[in-house]
């Protein structure tokens, strides 16, 4: 018989009473605990036991018998149902209880060894933080036209499957953005909106590469490229990267040897050292790809961030032929959590790509999507471009004005061109590992930079985010760490 302090009621609890009784009762079912065949208190009995309404107690087993775990008979009572397999009941362990926590699987689990585990991204922490700083979005604009369009009746629809592509307003919008800007030649049929540019690299290395295909990349590279690449059966093949890209002679060398499938380069800004692709290597590398048929996987993350003079026009600019597929996205540009990214590219390959989300994801935010298509036919968009242009601007100025002055004995760096971080080299006698750690105990986010290091061997470099704070949360950031550093070295 069930004894009564194997049951806990919560009153406060959200789900009914009679259902935390028959829930109960399943578990002490399914771990072993009652037995098929086993007789059950009377309703009258649990009622008293458990200190509930007996209507509560008949509600609790007319569930049970519903879904066939008991079963009654009015003569002898009620029993638990017999055709149940027995389970041998789980002895406790004394000294470590079963909380129910589920924290390892009962069937062995192939554990991915080869891509870091998510890491905390202690974003309340103020810091070196590589992205753009969320206090500048045009929150309330965009707040306001989501909440216009999400109170359309018309808009209603949307609530329910819609075009894997992506909301039509916005390829729209983003094709005369993209040839306006960029110098594409694009209609809204080339452009598939993407949950972030990650998954834009993840669907054109999905559809692309085979198994043993060779695919180039950077020396450095950034590391969920790579492990993107290689997840789908890629075998990488790095060149170097020098001050003005990507080595493209040794890219013709590997091409004379090899069958080429593909080439991923952050060509506006390399990540992570944040080069800029000069203009003639552009040019040689779009003909090579012409010449040896490979597809280029252009990543302009940060195109919208240059600083110095106009941004060089991407590849896909000068592209006749359908060699690159262009990957951009909104996550610098306005915030990360807006996750809208998006791909140009020949209809056939967006084709392919719409596939394929069928199974992965399905569709985007078409809320979401409208409201920033909107921001953009308005102005909003373009006019919040222009005031952080000018404000990251100023504070890479001063961030790279601060560490030369406080820091230059034991960081070299070069100052950044574009985008939102500078590409820092660390003098061996400040170990970033150490230095992360001690900086993260003080309140302040600084990256290892073990992620930059290709396999075998240790740059001691990273990635300074400047673009996440204002001039005074720099100067006291640079200050705690020009005070770390001495007090190690």
């Amino acid at each position: 018989m069930l004894l009564p302090n194997t049951i806990s009621i919560s009153r406060k609890s959200p789900v009914a009473v009679y259902l935390q009784i028959s829930n109960a009762i399943i578990n002490k079912i399914q771990d072993g605990t009652l037995k098929p065949g086993g007789k059950m208190p009377s309703t009258r009995e649990l009622s008293v036991m458990l200190k509930v309404h007996r209507k509560t107690a008949v509600s609790a087993y007319v569930e049970l018998e519903a879904q066939g775990w008991i079963f009654s008979d009015s003569t002898v009572g009620t029993f638990v149902n017999t055709r149940l397999p027995e389970v041998k009941p789980q002895k406790w362990n004394t000294t470590e209880q079963n909380t129910g926590d589920l924290n390892s699987t009962g069937y062995t689990l192939k554990i991915n060894t080869s891509i870091k585990t998510p890491s905390i991204t202690y974003r309340e922490l103020t810091g070196f933080h590589d992205g753009p700083d969320v206090r500048l979005v045009p929150i309330s604009q965009l707040a306001r036209t989501y909440k216009g369009l999400i109170s359309r009746k018309a808009w209603l629809y949307n609530l329910s499957y819609v075009d894997v592509q992506g909301n039509p307003d916005l390829r729209l919008v983003l094709s005369e953005h993209l040839n306006s800007t960029r110098g594409l030649q694009t209609t809204a049929e080339n452009i598939f909106i993407s949950r972030g540019s990650q998954m834009g690299i993840y669907l054109a290395a999905r559809v692309l590469v085979a198994p043993g295909d060779n695919v180039i990349v950077g020396a450095v590279n950034y590391y969920y490229a790579d492990k993107t690449l290689i997840a789908c059966g890629a075998r990488l093949l790095r060149v170097k990267v020098d001050d003005d890209g990507i080595n493209v002679d040794e890219v013709e060398g590997l091409c004379k040897k090899k069958k080429i499938r593909a080439i991923y380069i952050t060509s506006h800004h390399h990540y992570p050292t944040t080069v800029t692709l000069s203009a003639s290597k552009r040019m040689r590398l779009l003909a090579l790809a012409e010449q040896y048929k490979f597809a280029i996987i252009e990543d302009d993350y940060d195109y919208d961030f240059h600083y110095d003079s106009n941004p060089i026009l991407p590849l896909a600019s000068a592209d006749k032929h359908g060699m690159v597929i262009y990957i951009g996205t909104l996550s610098k540009t306005v915030a990360p959590s807006l996750r809208i990214g998006y791909v140009a590219a020949p209809k056939n390959l967006i084709d392919e790509f719409s596939k394929l989300r069928q199974i992965i994801d399905v569709q985007g935010d078409p809320f979401m999507e409208k409201a920033v298509a909107e921001l953009f036919t308005f102005g909003e968009m373009r006019r919040h471009m222009k005031k952080a242009l000018k404000e990251y601007h100023q504070r890479r100025d001063f961030a790279c004005t601060l560490l030369k002055d406080k820091l230059g004995d034991v960081i070299d760096f070069k100052v950044p061109e574009g985008g939102l971080a500078i590409w820092s080299q660390f003098d061996k006698k400040v170990p970033l590992g150490e230095l992360s750690e001690k900086l993260r105990r003080k309140g302040i986010i600084l990256s290892s930079g073990l992620i930059h290091d290709p396999e075998g061997k240790k740059l001691n470099c990273t990635r300074l985010g400047f673009g996440w704070m204002n001039s005074k949360e720099t100067e006291q950031a640079v200050k705690i760490m020009h005070d770390t550093i001495r007090k190690s070295t």
